[in-house]
């Protein structure tokens, strides 16, 4: 019992200096500066313990053996008859080692590291308050070993603690991130990463002419530090508040095509593939190959496929004068060139009012199929070229490598049916998901498109929602973005599966890293507005949706945006137009089981009790086991305040969902 109460009075501090102190009495004084060394390195030994060779040599490693050994004794019989003055019983021998006694003390360094696997903010917060200062910092021998010791120590707890301030400031709201933020770039001032995070933080602040002087300042510094320019990825961050910056002013005289066109569907041209090789069965194919493409996109209700312009015969710009004439907003042309009996043919989309590459890609087959090849090439165009224009809609490059072409066309038929969101289609894209990481194991495509196909389809029901799954799902998303850091797609990816295992604070962060990385991802901002909707931050999460609502406008995920203000609306009690928002998320998704349940809640809460009755049959007549017990967290997240949380389900309760 005495041992307990000590380890509960005594703390050794080991950063900002060493300190070593009794709650009751207070600091003890140590004699000299190799006592306080021994106790600080024998703190970070393994089992506290080490040999007396290790501390003389490195202590005393100018002297020889004997004097350095003699030194290391007299060093032990002071610091023990400080101790003892002290009434401490710390330091004990056992031949050759020299140890302390871990129930007699706390130390700072080791509740710092232990601590920062915490999850939450507020653990997180707690386990970096102990770090006060630079480890042992003041504390010098002139021992060459002992010193550099010492500073190794020094910058590796430097990097952890300056990695989980910054994860900190993002789980923390952004005025509390940038306290943060300028705390972590006075603790190092010459790492490029904490002006990156300072200047997320301004930007999800709405400070984006700060966030530009911020990168400024740090493009300055490490000029005079270090010579070199800011890396591609803080360039990349400032490239983009620029563009931000500039997008209301621009955007007229940047799309050249009428504002009505714009916000309507896409329109497509397919122009007359290239016959490279002169051989007249080539044209056949290029022409057949054209018509396969023309025929698969028109079947794309997205899309207008419009006829290609006919060849200009007068000066440039006179064509576009012809009246009746509409010009496509994108133009997909191409060439074929055989070798022997080997086929390549290259593709390419060209915004055409921008005149910039929007994608390109090149086929390789043989002539004696040439029918498959030209079925394949034609099936994995369209899925390319729909995937691209929704990321080009978006104003999203994806950064991640595509990996071989039947990597790259499995995960783009996973991505479609992903789109599709059904539990059928869902299944469909989990398989073909799985093929493409099987032949791609180390494609960030391939493990961020499985990681995504599999949390949708437990948001769906189609996958059961079981610990082993939806850690698969984290695991790897969290691979993806570890692969390309810069990704925001697959940050996205991984917070919705981090959503998925109810780790908010951490989903909310990877959203942030996401619109930090591209403001004008609907997607980044869709998600936060769910998030903070869970969270019951309904101001926020209503902003985030209406935002995503205007750069998503009639994309194929619209509806999940107008889900997430469905959240928030409920949260904060404006039933009516929770209602009115659940109603349309019903008639565009009538599988989204999450969509239907907060359909039947907020028809209860505003009293229509037959359309809520009719809302639970629309819910079970899908999911027939669904119940009070299983629905939440299950099929919808957990809000995380109770008072809400239990609103949904008394609301579920009053509209006939069964109990169990």
């Amino acid at each position: 019992m005495q041992s307990e109460d000590r380890g509960a009075a005594n703390r050794i501090s080991l950063f900002g200096g060493f300190r070593i102190e009794n709650e009751t009495t207070g600091p003890l004084r140590l004699t000299g500066k190799r006592g306080p060394a021994i106790i600080a390195y024998l703190a970070r030994c393994p089992g506290m313990a080490a040999t007396r060779e290790r501390l003389a040599d490195l202590l005393w490693g100018d002297s020889d053996g004997e004097h350095s050994r003699n030194s290391l004794r007299q060093a032990l019989s002071v610091l023990r008859q400080d101790l003892a003055r002290e009434g401490v019983d710390l330091i004990h021998s056992s031949g050759e080692l020299i140890a302390l006694r871990p129930e007699a003390f706390q130390v700072d360094v080791e509740k710092f590291e232990t601590g920062l696997s915490a999850r939450s903010a507020q653990d997180l917060a707690k386990a970096l308050a102990n770090y006060t200062g630079p480890f042992l910092d003041g504390l010098y021998l002139g021992s060459n070993a002992f010193d550099d010791w010492i500073t190794s120590e020094r910058d590796r707890l430097l990097g952890r603690a300056l990695e989980s301030f910054e994860k900190l400031a993002r789980l923390v709201d952004p005025d509390a991130g940038l306290i943060l933020a300028d705390r972590i770039v006075t603790m190092e001032p010459t790492r490029e990463e904490s002006y990156r995070l300072k200047m997320e933080l301004l930007l999800a602040c709405g400070h984006r002419d700060r966030a530009i002087k911020t990168y400024e300042a740090c493009r300055s510094m490490l000029k005079k530090e270090f010579g070199v320019e800011a890396g591609p990825e803080t360039r990349a961050l400032w490239q983009s508040l620029l563009l931000a910056a500039n997008d209301a002013s621009n955007v007229q005289s940047t799309s050249g095509v009428p504002a009505s066109q714009r916000l309507g569907r896409p329109s497509i041209s397919v122009a007359d593939f290239v016959n490279l090789t002169g051989k007249q069965g080539d044209d056949f194919f290029a022409k057949g190959l054209v018509q396969d493409i023309t025929t698969a996109l028109s079947e794309v209700a997205d899309y207008v496929v419009l006829a290609a312009l006919p060849p200009e015969k007068s000066g440039p710009g006179e064509e576009a004068k012809a009246p009746g004439i509409l010009r496509a907003r994108y133009m997909l042309s191409g060439s074929v060139q055989r070798s022997g009996n080997g086929l390549r043919v290259n593709v390419q989309l060209v915004d055409a009012a921008g005149g910039h590459h929007v994608w390109a890609q090149k086929f390789d087959g043989h002539s004696e199929n040439a029918l498959e090849f030209q079925d394949r090439i034609a099936q994995s165009v369209v899925l390319a070229v729909i995937l691209e224009l929704q990321l080009t809609n978006w104003k999203v490059r994806d950064k991640s490598p595509p990996g071989t072409p039947e990597v790259r066309r499995l995960v783009n038929e996973a991505l479609m049916k992903y789109f599709e969101m059904t539990r059928d289609s869902l299944l469909v894209g989990i398989e073909l998901a799985e093929k493409a990481f099987s032949l791609g194991p180390d494609n960030a495509r391939a493990k961020r498109t499985l990681s995504i196909v599999i949390s949708m389809g437990v948001a769906f029901g189609a996958l059961p929602r079981e610990r082993g799954v939806i850690e698969r799902a984290v695991e790897l998303a969290e691979a993806a973005v570890r692969a390309v850091p810069d990704d925001e797609i697959a940050r996205c990816i991984l917070s919705f599966a981090l959503e998925s295992c109810g780790r908010i604070d951490e989903a909310i962060a990877e959203c942030r890293h996401a619109i930090s990385l591209n403001p004008s991802y609907p997607t980044g901002h869709g998600d936060i507005s769910m998030l903070f909707a869970l969270r019951g931050q309904v101001d926020e999460a209503v902003r985030e949706a209406n935002e995503a609502i205007r750069l998503g406008t009639h994309d194929v995920i619209d509806f999940w945006r107008h889900h997430g203000l469905v959240v928030a609306l409920f949260a904060g009690g404006d039933n009516q137009r929770a209602l009115e928002a659940a109603r349309k998320v019903v008639r565009t998704k009538p599988g989204f089981v999450r969509g239907a349940l907060y359909w039947a809640a907020t028809a209860s809460a505003t009293g229509n009790n037959e359309e809520a009755s009719r809302a639970i049959h629309h819910c079970l007549s899908q999911l027939p086991h669904l119940n009070l017990s299983n629905v939440c967290p299950g099929f919808v997240p957990r809000y995380v305040k109770d008072h809400h949380h239990s609103r949904f389900l008394e609301m579920l309760s009053r509209a006939g969902l069964p109990s169990s």
